[in-house]
């Protein structure tokens, strides 16, 4: 795989770093000459579709590139994600929703699909491939096609007048659902067991697909867990109720399917890239149990009142446990050398940058909350974090840029 393509990946972290550092520096200095909801909407847009999906993409090119016979094609289609990720974040920069900006939007998905139809068709293709790993590959790419609907309803949904009503939040949060929770965490499981399965690693099988079709066939009811803020009747937090538990112990299936596989991955990776695994699976249990705890009429208020809670959580999911998860990858698949030093320092920005962006966040929330208001020091608190964040991606990508090619044994 061309090395040119890992480079496109950190590219688009850091400028998402870079318009998150943006918008904390905003509360301090206000005249900073773009619109705020303009660099708030290219953030999070750059975020999921940019460095997020490319990222995936990237994983699956190095997994497969000696088998995958279009190359041409895979090359066409990395090229065209990064730029149409690209001009759709200067298309938010310019003009926040509007035609252009709508336009690439657009575009984009046009390629999820070009991209889910070749991922889709290598795997149906190779016929050594772990079966439970195709199984979670598949279930995240009709997760991702089911996403779309989100988006694309929008401009129904605007041209009839209701661009301030629920039904266009309840679009929005569809996306968000099926893109967080289906379409990423599939993926970057199923990749996961592809590796193990390459690396001859044993995992328990039976589990691991039970734990898939308890997520899957929970992902459905559990959208309404995103919007139990719209009052749709009982019955919608009934269905909420039941994909909140099923997601939750489908999680908990994969995490003791997985807990034969540390000795032997000790043997095979450094110290370094098992402990941001162990990171990963504890930020994802984690997240599993926040959303289980939305069961919670009062946990619920709390969320879904306090934007800095909202806020939080989106970031302890994409920053947190999908970010952790790729870099744990790359390192799993030698895109990045964690025995590098200048790569150990970024990742220690990162993840303290991390930690203190979620301190302040859920911190902040909780005050609220219990009546104490703001919590002291936030926009400087949040601020230092971004820094962290941003120079820690700075490390990581420069690391890569002066890497030399590295096998594990």
């Amino acid at each position: 795989m061309p090395r040119l393509f890992v480079h496109f990946t950190f590219l688009l972290f850091l400028l998402t770093a870079l318009s998150g550092l943006w918008m904390r520096f905003f509360p301090l200095y206000p005249k900073m000459g773009l619109a705020y909801t303009n660099v708030m909407h290219g953030h999070s847009h750059l975020a999921i579709l940019g460095w997020a999906f490319l990222g995936i993409l990237i994983i699956f090119l190095t997994l497969f590139w000696k088998s995958i016979r279009q190359k041409k094609q895979a090359i066409c289609l990395t090229i065209t994600l990064f730029i149409t990720s690209f001009l759709m974040f200067i298309a938010f920069l310019y003009q926040g929703y509007g035609l252009y900006s709508i336009i690439m939007s657009s575009l984009h998905i046009l390629t999820e699909y070009w991209a889910a139809i070749f991922i889709y068709r290598h795997i149906q293709s190779c016929k050594d491939l772990s079966k439970t790993g195709v199984l979670f590959i598949k279930g995240s790419l009709f997760a991702l096609i089911i996403s779309s609907i989100g988006p694309f309803s929008l401009g129904f949904i605007a041209a009839n007048g209701l661009r301030n009503s629920q039904i266009f939040d309840m679009a929005i949060y569809f996306y968000l659902h099926f893109q967080y929770n289906g379409w990423l965490y599939l993926f970057l499981i199923g990749a996961f067991i592809f590796l193990l399965h390459r690396k001859r690693i044993p995992f328990n099988h039976s589990m691991l697909q039970a734990g898939f079709w308890f997520y899957f066939l929970s992902l459905f009811p559990g959208y309404f867990l995103s919007i139990l803020w719209v009052d749709l009747g009982s019955y919608s937090n009934v269905l909420a109720t039941i994909g909140s538990i099923g997601q939750w112990i489908g999680v908990i299936c994969v995490i003791i399917a997985f807990k034969g596989i540390w000795v032997h991955l000790y043997k095979k990776f450094h110290e370094g890239t098992i402990i941001c695994l162990w990171i990963t699976f504890f930020l994802l249990v984690v997240k599993s149990t926040m959303e289980l705890g939305l069961i919670s009429p009062i946990m619920a208020n709390l969320v879904y009142e306090t934007r800095s809670i909202i806020i939080g959580y989106l970031h302890f999911t994409l920053l947190g446990f999908v970010s952790v998860f790729i870099l744990t990858q790359f390192q799993l698949n030698n895109i990045i050398n964690i025995r590098n030093k200048i790569t150990q320092a970024g990742l220690l920005f990162f993840f303290i940058g991390f930690l203190l962006n979620e301190f302040f966040l859920f911190g902040d929330g909780l005050a609220r909350w219990c009546g104490f208001g703001t919590m002291p020091y936030i926009s400087q608190g949040l601020l230092g974090a971004s820094v962290l964040l941003f120079l820690g991606i700075l490390v990581i990508w420069a690391s890569t840029i002066f890497q030399k090619k590295h096998h594990d044994a």
